[in-house]
Parts: C-alpha cells; structure tokens; sequence
C-alpha cells in the first residue's frame, strides 16, 4: 500500500511539473508509442526494451504502423523490420523495408524500397526521411516521383506532402509522354502539375529542345515560360530570347527581349518580341523588326511573315524591304487581299542598286522575286518644298554624275532574263515587253522567254510623262527602257529639247553609250527644230530622223523618206544671208551651236534660197512645226505641276535684219 501511495505521490507530481512547464497534458501520450497488436511480446533489459514478433500493430495518434517484427526501447524509440508500412490519416502511406521512428520528434527513417504514397503521386527511393509532424520527405541518394503519366528523378529530393510540392536537385530527370528534361533544380507542383526551373534545364520533345536557366511547364495545360538566356532548337531552327513562352494547345511560341530566330544559314528573325505560330508557320516581329530569307531583307517597326506563302506584311517606323538588287522602304508593307500581290504604301523609296535607278511615290505593288514594281502617287514634297511637287511618282537616276529625273502618273519596273539580247524591247503596256518585232512577254509572271542567261531591267512610265536633266528635257505619255540596249524609247506625242534643239515624232528612241546620250531615232513624222537666237528656227522633217549628240548639243541628222529641210543661212559674221527651203529623199544636216553648218544631199535636191526680206518668216515654216516652250521642263518642280493644255507657242514675225550680200556656197554645203 506504501509503494502504490509513493507511486500515485510521484506521478502526480510528474503531471503537475510538466503542466507547470506549459506543455498539454496530451502531449504524454503523443510521445511515445503504443502497442496494438503482437503475436509475441518479450522483454529485455529489465522490461526497458520490448520485442515485438508477427502481425505487429503499433500507434502514436493517428499515426499507424505496421511490421513484421519490432524493437521498442521505452515506447520511444521504434525499430521495425520487413513488410513496414506507416498509414498517417487517410492519404498518405510509406512502404519501406526498415524503419527507425522516434516518438517524440516524429522523424521516421525509412530504408530498403522506400514507397511514399499520397493520392495519385509516389515516390520511390532506398533511403527516405520523413518527418510526421511537417510532412516533409527527404532522400539523398536518389529516388523518383511518379505521377500520371508523368516520372521525375533526382539525387537529392524534399517532398512536402501537405503543400504536395518537391523540390528536386542534382541530376534531375523528368519524363513524359510528350517530353523528356533535364535540368539541375526543380520545384514540382502536384497539385496544379507544374514544373518550375530553379537552375540550368533542358527539355526535349521530339521535334523540339529548349534550354532555360529559370521559369515553368504547366504539365496539364502543356504551356511553359522559359526564362533568363532561353534557346530553343527544332530541325535548323534556332531562337533565343530574354524569355520564351510557349503555348501547346495552340503551338504557340512568344520570344520576349532580344529576340532571335534563325533557320539556316540564310533565314534570320530579330524584334523586340517575336511570335511564331507553328500550325500556321507564321511569325509576327514587334519593335525593332529585322527579317532575312534568302531573297530579301526586311526592316521595320512590325513584321508579319508567312512562311507558307512568303508574303511579308511591314509596318510602323520606317520599314525596309532589301531584295538585292532591290531596296524598298515604306511606311507600310501588305498585300493586295484580291490578288496577294505585295504592296508598299506611305512614302515608298525603291532604289536598284545594279542599274543606279530610284523611284519615290505614294503606293507600289511589288514582287520581290522578280524585282517587279508599279509605282502610283506622290511620295510627297521633301521639307521646304511646294505642296504640288511629290505629287505623281518620281524616278531618279545619275548618269555620268548628272542626275535625270523622271515623273508620270504611273512608273513600273522589271527585273528579268533575256534569251537573246540582240532584241529591241518595247514597253506596250504596264505588263507586257515586245521582244523584237512579235514576240510579247508578261514581265509580271515572266514566263516563257525570261528563262535563261542575261540579266535586264525594264523600265516604263504611263501618263503625262516628264523627264528633266541638265542637258536634256522630254515629255511624252508613255516610255519604256531596258539596261541591255539602252534605249529610252518615248510614245504617243512624244517631245525632246538638247540645248536649242527641239525633236519631235510619232516615236523618239534615245540611245545612250553607257550613261551618256549618243543619238536619238525620230520614227514617223519626224521633225527636229534648231535655233541659234529663238528668232529664227531651222526645221528638219522626214519620216525617220536620225539625230547625233556631242556632249552639249546637236551635231548631226540625217533624214530619210521625203526629206524636207528649212534652214538659215549665215556669213561669217554670224549675219543672216537667206533662207533656204529644199526637199528630197535623204539628207544629211550638220549643226554648229543651233545653227546649220553644212548641209548634204542624197539625192536631187529641190528648192531655192530667198532673201530674207522675202519671206514671211510667220508662215515660212514646215508642215507640223511648233516650239513648245511651256511644256519644256526647266525646273524639279515643272515635273509635278499641273499640265498646260495651251496651244504651243506663236512665234512673232521678226523684223528681218538688212539684207546682206549673198555668196555662192559650194553646192556640198548646200
């Protein structure tokens, strides 16, 4: 009774200590460990150590163990062995072969075919330890988490099964049906199946490998964010950027910060951002655009490239389109929704960098494979310029060091291959060339004759064209010119001023030797006009008029078909003599500052000399004559203004000067 006393004495006073110290009082039983079930139970070391033997059965709470055998050292400290299983509520369980479990601090060590199990997620190692009060799991020596279809694998893993968060380091693996990565650190969440990347990573697909140092993979929703020096590599394609998002449900990439893409050697992309839509093989470039193929080169504030169709859409800053020889700059680029020809609008500059030709204008549709361009409108006046000037199209082009400026309402220009370069070309219309006599091209699609070896340039203009150049002016409505023969060949009343001399005819071909003028062909009603004073006009007519430059003016015609000449004759002292009218088949003028140095005569000549007072000089003139002094270009600005449809000038009779002695001229000089 003494002994039950003292017992009841001390255990008491153990309670109240331990009351006394804060601690609950159900805290006693949660440390240590209770027996359930044992098929035999020994005792050792004096009762301290209990032996547990067949279908052991052992609690602490809600936390239930189970062994095949067991060592309990003062219900604390658990050794279990073979067939352990720990069952901690209703979702968790840990299998393992071995067990080393501590009462108070709730650690148990898990060793030999660790399972951890909590819903649908396991994780399997050789070594686990557990903590059952945070429900944090740890291995060291390698283990793996599977989940659905989805296996993670790492060195070193911390599993929390309450958050359902594992943090993976060192050699971690992670494999699905639909990737395969490797990276140095992960933080997978179960819960919403999302990887994050603490560290290096690789992912491989079948078709794709990415690198990233930071960012995530949502596992369910097959989206991702790969952060801090991303790269991406498919087949040659290449890109990197800041950060690259990926959207898998609508195969939807999004590089964001120094962008870059490239395909090859040859295919390169750059912006500030850069989507690509795979299912579309589209990419759409924002800020700071940069695209090259291997035909072009593009530049501007937004890109939009399709790659199944080529087509370049270019917009914002001052977007730029290099197609060497071709270079196109733009407000806009686009196409034509009814034809899908590419279009330029808003300040549009081309230039052809091999034949040293430029065009500015408001709107062009181009092609840059075949270097096709039809340029309309007005690129607008430059600062300080009148309002109408830029209004139409303008070409621009250096011959020699000198610049000739060309406007029309429409300019086109072509880049093609010739067969046979012995060819004249003639531009009919804004899409078809005549080769020779018969042969027509279109020089749009370029079929059937651009096949094969020499590289040419056509050029042609329609409407009210209007040409200026220091040493020669020329209006007509419509011109063409390629870089083989180097003929600019002028229709429909077509009109040349050089220096004093003015031609005219149904249609006016003006050769050129290399950049420099050498003669012009004058076809049907052909009539060139001289004049060394503008008082008096020496006339030329025939059906076709030949006419040779020198490098400041005219110096030769020779006509052919029902040659008519009237010229003015003068002595030595520049004074006028007479005034001859004759007409035959072929002629031959030579010039002299405007003025009539010698004349030859293919065949009989008819016709006299007069004197001057004789003449009405008004009426003296040939068939066809006129001076067209307003629609002579002088000045940049008399390309874009509005065209002067007044009758061509009226020269005044001039009072002819005393008549002077007439001296016979050998009858070649006639």
């Amino acid at each position: 009774m003494r002994t039950l006393l003292l017992f009841a004495v001390l255990s008491l006073l153990s309670t109240r200590g331990r009351a006394q110290t804060g601690v609950p009082q159900d805290s006693v039983v949660k440390e240590v460990v209770d027996i359930d079930n044992a098929d035999q139970l020994r005792m050792l070391n004096k009762g301290d150590t209990q032996l547990l033997i067949g279908n052991v059965e052992l609690s602490q709470d809600s936390i239930f163990m189970y062994c095949d055998s067991a060592r309990l050292v003062n219900s604390v400290e658990l050794y279990a062995y073979d067939n352990v299983t720990i069952q901690q509520g209703d979702s968790l369980a840990a299998f393992s072969d071995e067990l080393d479990y501590n009462a108070e601090t709730l650690l148990a060590k898990l060793r030999g075919g660790v399972v951890l199990k909590r819903g649908t997620t396991e994780l399997y190692t050789e070594r686990l330890d557990y903590n059952l009060e945070t429900k944090l799991a740890t291995y060291h020596g390698g283990g793996r988490i599977v989940s659905k279809e989805t296996e993670l694998s790492s060195t070193h893993g911390y599993y929390y099964a309450d958050e359902q968060r594992v943090y993976f380091r060192d050699s971690v693996v992670v494999i699905d049906d639909r990737f395969e990565m490797r990276a140095d650190t992960l933080l997978y969440d179960l819960a919403a199946e999302r990887v994050y990347f603490l560290g290096p990573t690789v992912i491989r697909t079948v078709t794709h490998r990415i690198y990233c140092e930071a960012g995530y993979y949502d596992v369910q929703l097959d989206e991702a964010v790969f952060a801090q020096n991303a790269q991406y590599k498919s087949g040659e394609r290449l890109a990197s950027a800041d950060t690259i998002k990926y959207f898998g449900d609508r195969e939807v990439y999004i590089l964001e910060g120094d962008a870059f893409v490239a395909e090859g050697d040859l295919q390169r992309a750059e912006a500030d951002r850069i989507n690509f839509f795979r299912a579309e093989e589209r990419y759409l470039l924002e800020g700071n655009a940069f695209l090259r193929d291997s035909a072009q080169t593009v530049r501007g504030d937004t890109v939009d490239y399709d790659l199944r169709t080529e087509n370049i859409a270019v917009s914002g800053g001052r977007p730029r389109i290099s197609t060497p020889p071709m270079v196109i700059d733009a407000d806009r680029f686009g196409s034509d929704p009814a034809t899908g020809a590419r279009v330029a609008s808003g300040r549009v500059f081309w230039q052809d960098t091999s034949a040293n030709v430029a065009i500015a204008a408001a709107k062009a549709v181009y092609n840059g494979d075949t270097g096709y361009l039809l340029a309309t409108g007005g690129a607008g006046p430059e600062p300080g310029q009148p309002e109408f000037m830029g209004s139409r199209p303008l070409l621009t082009s250096v011959l020699q060091g000198d610049t000739m400026w060309m406007a029309a309402d429409t300019l086109a220009s072509v880049e093609g291959i010739l067969r046979d370069t012995s060819y004249t070309t003639t531009i009919l219309s804004r899409d078809t060339v005549m080769i020779g006599d018969s042969l027509t091209v279109d020089v749009v699609s370029h079929t059937d004759t651009l096949v094969s070896v020499d590289s040419i340039r056509y050029l042609s203009a329609y409407r009210d064209v209007r040409i200026l150049k220091s040493d020669l002016q020329a209006v007509c409505d419509s011109l063409g010119f390629n870089t083989i023969d180097s003929v600019l060949t002028l229709y429909q009343d077509p009109i040349l001023w050089q220096d004093t001399s003015q031609l005219t005819g149904d249609t006016v071909r003006i050769h050129f030797d290399g950049q420099r003028l050498d003669r012009v062909e004058l076809i049907r009603n052909a009539l060139t006009v001289t004049t060394p004073d503008l008082v008096f006009f020496n006339q030329v007519k025939g059906k076709t008029i030949e006419a040779f430059f020198d490098s400041t003016s005219l110096t030769r015609t020779e006509v052919n078909g029902n040659a008519e000449a009237i010229y003015y004759i003068m002595d030595e002292a520049q004074r006028y003599v007479g005034v001859n009218k004759t007409a035959c088949s072929a002629m031959v003028l030579h010039f002299d500052r405007g003025a009539v140095r010698k004349i030859r005569f293919l065949s009989a000549p008819e016709g006299k000399m007069q004197p001057m007072k004789a003449v009405d000089h008004e009426s003296f003139k040939l068939e066809g004559f006129r001076w067209e002094t307003k629609r002579k270009p002088v000045t940049l600005a008399d390309l874009f203004r509005k065209r002067d449809k007044s009758p061509p000038m009226v020269i005044p009779t001039p009072k002819p000067p005393e008549e002077a002695k007439t001296e016979a001229y050998p009858e070649e000089e006639r």
